[in-house]
């Protein structure tokens, strides 16, 4: 197996991080996770969108990023896109008020296997929505969803991983809401 050493092996790396927190945490807390990356996406999005009209240009918030190796307008509203859509995918993670519950009425096996799916699509969605930031795509409009942005472009050109991941993007955002969907048919309600 060819495996670029920088960015394949940090998004391959990633990916496992966010399956073994998944698989941690359990099926109906990474329910949560997949849900609060959803509104931390379009949260993110806004204030990123918001930040580039009000701030960028602004020399102080300027001289700010540049502490953190940002030198353009684009890559500082990138750069507070992806700040943003952490520190709030943790917090819904860790405190969002809101629980999700599915029953536990199947085997082992396919509780096993249901975590092990909704795993791979929280990795998928987390990763796919800060390559969607990086690329320059905006959920709420401003932005590109047909093209690699500069700030993407040296390695999507140069990993086979990166350009799968963005290309497959929409797939990524899609299946788990379906999923999620499909799931809560099967879900007997508790009264």
């Amino acid at each position: 197996m060819n495996i670029n050493l920088s960015w394949d092996l940090f998004v391959i790396v990633f990916f496992v991080i966010i399956m073994a927190y998944s698989l941690i945490i359990g099926r109906d807390n990474t329910l949560k996770v997949i849900l609060g990356t959803y509104v931390a996406a379009l949260a993110a999005d806004a204030v990123g969108n918001l930040f580039g009209i009000y701030f960028s240009g602004s020399e102080i918030f300027m001289k700010l990023l540049r502490m953190a190796t940002v030198n353009t307008d684009q890559e500082a509203v990138i750069f507070v896109k992806v700040l943003i859509f952490v520190i709030f995918v943790i917090l819904f993670a860790v405190k969002g008020a809101f629980e999700v519950r599915t029953s536990d009425d199947s085997s082992p096996v396919v509780r096993m296997g249901m975590t092990i799916v909704y795993a791979v699509m929280s990795a998928g969605l987390v990763i796919s929505v800060i390559l969607a930031f990086v690329s320059g795509v905006s959920f709420i409009g401003g932005g590109s969803t047909e093209t690699v942005g500069a700030a993407l472009l040296p390695i999507y050109s140069k990993s086979a991983l990166i350009r799968s991941m963005v290309q497959s993007m929409y797939m990524w955002f899609f299946v788990p809401a379906v999923a999620f969907l499909v799931h809560s048919f099967y879900t007997r309600k508790d009264e």
